[in-house]
């Protein structure tokens, strides 16, 4: 510990060897449900190398592109930690996804995940729809290089709201593993109409990335409704300006089965509250 204070991390880094920390020692409780649990431990030795190493490097030679690569470090790891819920699901609890498919359909009557493809199965609204999923990444990169260029003083609290969010919310995958409609209903109804581009980028990265966990709630939603009140109070017009994107986004989710309809107040609501929790800790985080 004294060593690591030595290098005076920042909060994201604080922040982010504690999610490792704190899912390693579920790791240790629970290693014998996992046939090979030897590289989950080996990316965290290695990624709490890497950030140890870039603080000290800081010691030596203090560079503004060193300050951007240590903030931004975490967000490249976020896919790999994101892909472990998947591993992790069964350590507490099976998947739930029946509860949350009967949720919808207590809630609404039926499917609505179902109903808002078949309504609208025009090509150009599929793509529309796509878009505005894709955006997610635009979003929760974006807004911390806005704070990079404009706001540089509020830059590292930004980024730590942010990764914590996103920690909160892998926590939540791990205790409470929800699939999703894209995974959960039979083949012939998972799909949602083709569209052009953006969804052959969209199913590119779900091909590659997406697994069938963290659909509850959304942390696509909730992400960024984290990063409309990050970009709400330093910026009314940054705040106007990805609004209509983020109605988007949120429909998305549903509309390409990504998520059941419950799953998004959950996002707003979970994403209001994060935000709140994580910024009150930003200054103790800073103090250690």
């Amino acid at each position: 510990m004294a060593v690591m204070r030595s290098l005076r991390l920042f909060p994201a880094e604080w922040i982010t060897l504690g999610y490792l920390v704190l899912t390693g020692l579920c790791l240790l409780l629970f290693a014998g449900r996992l046939e090979a649990p030897l590289p989950f431990f080996g990316f965290r030795l290695g990624a709490t190398g890497l950030v140890l190493v870039l603080a000290g490097m800081a010691r030596i030679h203090d560079r503004r592109w060193l300050l951007f690569v240590r903030h931004f470090l975490p967000f490249l790891l976020l896919g790999y930690l994101y892909s472990e819920t998947y591993f992790f699901r069964g350590f507490f609890l099976s998947g739930q996804d029946a509860f949350f498919f009967q949720a919808d359909a207590w809630l609404f009557g039926g499917q609505p995940s179902q109903a808002f493809s078949m309504l609208f199965p025009m090509r150009w609204f599929s793509e529309l729809m796509y878009a505005g999923y894709f955006s997610y990444y635009l979003l929760f990169l974006g807004v911390p290089l806005w704070y990079w260029f404009r706001r540089p003083e509020l830059f590292p609290k930004a980024v730590f709201v942010l990764l914590g969010s996103f920690y909160l919310y892998y926590l939540i995958f791990i205790v409470l593993p929800v699939a999703g409609p894209q995974f959960y209903l039979p083949p012939s109804l998972a799909t949602a109409p083709d569209g052009y581009f953006f969804s052959d980028l969209v199913h590119l990265i779900q091909e590659h990335g997406e697994k069938p966990t963290g659909a509850f709630p959304s942390s696509h939603v909730g992400v960024t409704v984290v990063a409309l009140l990050l970009a709400y109070f330093p910026s009314r017009r940054l705040f106007v300006l990805l609004l209509p994107v983020a109605l988007l986004l949120m429909c998305s989710t549903v509309y390409i089965k990504a998520h059941y309809a419950v799953d998004v107040p959950a996002g707003i609501i979970t994403g209001i509250v994060f935000y709140i929790v994580v910024s009150k800790s930003y200054s103790w985080f800073g103090k250690h």
